[in-house]
């Protein structure tokens, strides 16, 4: 392993791609979050009256998954006309279970509502990030590096090869590797970069970003929920949020204090059914926040 290794970041992909653009055009062109869904997209069941907001903190009754990448080829419209049509598990805002669903429907929200793709938004996004020349922060890596920085995640039961600078979400890969759910590929330089940037935005606006409106994704709290909005929280520390990713990423980071703390490994390689890295992140997290969070 190198500093410059590229990981496929999963789930980081959410706060730290959709959400984070999310809070760009929020700031510089204003968004609503307690409007109800049925303002942005047309929907007819209970999500119709739900406010935006319950999909960010996984309160909107969603199921966690569903195998949309089996009817290929699939679009992002496909996808979410099959996701309207899906039972709910339960009763919006009574709990919350974490679910891609909602992140697709935030990807979808995003370009109706803005008028562009979810792929130009984060590049628009991203050139307003204080990144290092030796930070990589993108999706689609292939195109973009030597394959021999992309770390390896597992064996793709379609093709039978490993994956490598391939997303390994099904359904973005099926929807060509973009989403706001998965896709987000970073080495350690670039998570710090944008860590670093946002503990500075929690205590002031730092260039078109409102300090305001990143304070009001990441102090969001609902007795129903463990999630503020976009993000998880952790142990009842009111200013530390974290996530974590199926591959095996992670971060930690004490928006307060300035702590951060970040993990990558490619705990799916060459297979998923290796759920170590579960009590071993735990554990990482917690020996760093005791010795170097204080």
């Amino acid at each position: 392993m190198e500093d410059a290794d590229i990981f496929d970041l999963a789930s980081l992909t959410k706060p730290l791609a959709l959400v984070l653009t999310y809070i760009y055009f929020a700031s510089t062109q204003g968004f609503d979050l307690t409007q109800p869904l049925k303002e942005f997209i047309p929907v007819s069941n209970e999500l119709a009256e739900i406010p935006v907001y319950r999909l960010f903190n996984h309160t909107a009754g969603l199921k966690a998954w569903h195998p949309f990448f089996e009817k290929r080829p699939l679009t992002l419209e496909k996808l979410i006309k099959e996701a309207l049509l899906l039972p709910l598990e339960y009763s919006p805002g009574s709990r919350s279970l974490y679910s891609d669903l909602g992140y697709f429907l935030l990807t979808y929200i995003f370009e109706k509502h803005f008028g562009l793709s979810f792929y130009e938004g984060f590049l628009e996004m991203r050139k307003e990030l204080p990144l290092s020349s030796k930070a990589f922060f993108d999706f689609l890596p292939l195109s973009k590096v030597d394959e021999e920085r992309l770390v390896p995640t597992s064996v793709c039961p379609w093709e039978k090869k490993i994956l490598r600078g391939v997303v390994e979400d099904e359904n973005t890969r099926a929807l060509g590797g973009i989403s706001g759910v998965a896709g987000l590929f970073a080495n350690v330089q670039a998570l710090l970069d944008v860590l670093e940037f946002l503990v500075e935005l929690y205590h002031q606006d730092v260039g078109p970003f409102s300090s305001g409106i990143f304070r009001k994704f990441v102090n969001h709290r609902e007795e129903c929920s463990e999630f503020a909005l976009g993000f998880m929280l952790y142990d009842g520390n009111p200013s530390m949020v974290r996530h974590t990713g199926f591959t095996g990423t992670s971060f930690l980071v004490d928006l307060a204090k300035g702590n951060i703390a970040v993990l990558l490994t490619n705990r799916v390689h060459p297979h998923r059914n290796n759920l170590k890295i579960k009590g071993f992140r735990k554990e990482f997290h917690k020996l760093v926040e005791e010795v170097f969070f204080q």
